[in-house]
């Protein structure tokens, strides 16, 4: 049986925000949750700031496609579903992208998956650039590895990380580690209900 996204509260549907607002998210590894948080993501802006939501998987790890298996969409056409006012677009080549950016959305989140060589460009030109990581301590050795290769790009100093489901001391000790800006995600395990600490944490974090 497929599950219907839930909406957390009935909105106007005014966007309110100013501006269009683009954010790539990549992974220091497969299987650190870049896609469940960029769900997250996608239903926080569009559901509880009712902006007009493109959710771009950049890669070919087809997470997206099972998505769209497991939830019912309010519409489907062509290489896109959509919920209200989030549209996903899954396995887009950097041909297309440009291609979307021409459409009326306020807000673009881009999946890169795992692979920031191939998606170097596009990441970089991203107004908000996330990188998502692993809490273990097996993980944090490719954590370090990511933020050395990419130290030498303009910017990387003041990229986000995201650590899903890290407590206080393990930020803490990552923020020692990499001199960066490092943040644990909240515990969501539905990325389509956005909680009311997933939304203070993203108002907070982006000053909505």
């Amino acid at each position: 049986m497929k599950h219907k996204p839930i909406l957390l509260k009935k909105l106007s549907g005014k966007n309110l925000g100013k501006g269009r607002e683009v954010i790539g998210l990549i992974g220091t590894h497969h299987g650190v949750g870049v896609t469940h948080t960029a769900l997250m993501l996608a239903f926080y802006m569009g559901e509880e700031l009712g902006k007009k939501t493109a959710l771009i998987e950049c890669n070919r790890h087809q997470d997206m496609s099972l998505c769209r298996d497991v939830y019912e969409w309010g519409r489907e056409e062509g290489n896109s579903f959509t919920f209200h006012l989030i549209t996903c677009y899954p396995e887009v080549g950097s041909n297309h992208i440009a291609q979307l950016f021409g459409e009326d959305y306020d807000c673009f989140i881009l999946d890169f998956g795992t692979d920031l060589n191939t998606n170097k460009e596009e990441f970089l030109r991203c107004g908000i650039k996330i990188v998502v990581g692993g809490r273990s301590e097996w993980d944090r050795p490719k954590l370090l590895q990511f933020v050395k290769a990419s130290e030498t790009m303009r910017g990387s100093d003041a990229w986000l990380y995201f650590i899903p489901q890290a407590n206080d001391k393990i930020i803490l000790k990552v923020r020692r580690e990499v001199e960066r800006n490092v943040f644990s995600v909240p515990v969501n395990q539905e990325p389509t209900l956005p909680s009311r600490i997933t939304n203070r944490f993203f108002g907070e974090l982006f000053r909505y």
